[in-house]
């Protein structure tokens, strides 16, 4: 891979900064009204763009993100998309949890953390036990795993989104706890789910819902970095060791099919597609110039066959090649110059292609693609989870600080219990 060209164009951060700070401060705009309920996933975003920007929340900020979220917590596991999935009192239990709520939640009490203190802390109030035993109710014989839990039921498609989102959790919340130990919670099926992944790539080497489907980048990579975090737990007893090797069916040909979802850029073939007729997005004319033989300016990503470059899949793919220690496979110059000099909006942000508005999808999937590709002044981006390496490292702080809470409470209903409790609380108001 290529280090970013002294000339090459510049990432605006200022102007980054603007952005984020407008959609962390003000309402969004009415185009988003449709998605609230995944409210949660846009805080993700804007919190995590922050981030990797290198503002830092103010105290009360990181406190205003910390109650939010652990108010979104369903009372039988995970955590609910937004307030209006997520009901109080006594009918708290008839709310709506879902798997890429509880992900993203995780992650933002992880990024809300700032001092050591604030760090070990952080999971504190999340129901580990209940989070751990709903997400094995969301996998299923074969497997795959639902997006929510219906009549104790999982339910909603079985692609590797939703595999990508259990393996993460499962990395977040569990641990290094011995098999005795009274804070283990049963696991999910890690084999069925790594033998489930590796049935999902297609002919073209690629990975779909299925392997009679169509190969998608977005799909591959939920696959591969699901099997990378399963490859990263720390509790190396209960790793499915090498799921990498063995969910993967066919590497070479996995690569082949992301080093053709790059090509260079050609303004005349990439105007904005009109909204009239169904070929929007689609190259149809001079396919067969799609090369990258002799030198090239700016390189775009697609994430199908015969479609044109987008955004977000700059992050799908060179974020794969880096979990498959394979960066050789493509230029980082071209590909930060298409980023930058082509969907990088003049108010900050990023279109999903070349003259379109920013929006908050497009925006932070670029972002982290400049940050994992590294220069421009940003913080360095974990591949796997998709937000910065040291909100990774509060992360593990933070489980860390958990399993301790959680030991410590183990001893102290061992040592204090019953009878023995009520003595030496009796002895002690004696002592004042």
């Amino acid at each position: 891979m290529s280090a970013p060209d002294a000339e090459a164009p510049k990432l605006d951060k200022a102007r980054h900064i603007k952005y984020w700070q407008r959609c962390h401060k003000s309402f969004l705009p009415t185009a988003y009204t449709g998605s609230d309920s995944t409210r949660l996933t846009f805080a993700f975003f804007i919190i995590s763009a922050l981030d990797i920007l290198s503002v830092p929340l103010t105290a009360q900020d990181r406190a205003a993100v910390r109650t939010w979220v652990l108010s979104l917590q369903h009372p039988d596991g995970g955590f609910c998309g937004s307030p209006t999935h997520a009901i109080a009192g006594e009918n708290a239990s008839k709310g709506s949890a879902n798997i890429a709520a509880t992900f993203f939640a995780l992650i933002l009490l992880g990024m809300a953390a700032e001092t050591e203190e604030e760090q070990r802390s952080a999971f504190a109030g999340v129901d580990r036990k209940a989070i751990l035993l709903w997400l094995k109710k969301l996998q299923r014989s074969d497997g795959s795993f639902g997006q929510v839990l219906w009549e104790g039921e999982p339910t909603g498609g079985r692609d590797t989104r939703h595999s990508y989102l259990a393996s993460s959790i499962r990395w977040m919340l569990r641990g290094s706890v011995e098999r005795e130990d009274e804070n283990r919670v049963e696991d999910i099926d890690v084999e069925k789910m790594t033998q489930y992944i590796r049935g999902l790539q297609t002919y073209d080497g690629g990975i779909a819902e299925s392997s009679t489907e169509e190969s998608h980048a977005g799909y591959a990579y939920c696959a591969i970095s699901a099997l990378s975090m399963l490859d990263r737990h720390s509790d190396a007893a209960a790793n499915a060791k090498g799921a990498m090797d063995s969910g993967i069916e066919d590497r070479a040909k996995l690569l082949k099919f992301l080093a053709h979802r790059q090509f260079k850029y050609m303004s005349n073939t990439e105007a904005i597609a009109s909204d009239e007729g169904s070929t929007e997005n689609y190259l149809e004319a001079k396919l067969g110039d799609l090369s990258l033989d002799g030198e090239r300016a700016y390189t775009g990503f697609n994430g199908r066959w015969n479609k044109k470059a987008d955004t977000c899949y700059t992050w799908w793919a060179c974020s794969m090649f880096r979990l498959l220690d394979a960066d050789y496979v493509y230029d980082a110059v071209p590909t930060g110059n298409y980023l930058l000099d082509i969907t990088q909006h003049i108010i900050g942000g990023f279109g999903k292609a070349v003259g379109e508005p920013p929006d908050i999808y497009h925006s932070y999937l670029g972002l982290a693609t400049v940050g994992l590709i590294g220069g421009h002044d940003l913080k360095e981006v974990d591949a796997g989870l998709c937000c910065s390496t040291d909100a990774v490292r509060k992360i593990e702080m933070a489980r860390e600080g958990m399993l301790e809470a959680l030991k410590k409470q183990s001893e102290q209903r061992g040592g204090w219990g019953g009878e023995e409790f009520w003595g030496k609380a009796a002895e002690m108001i004696k002592v004042r």
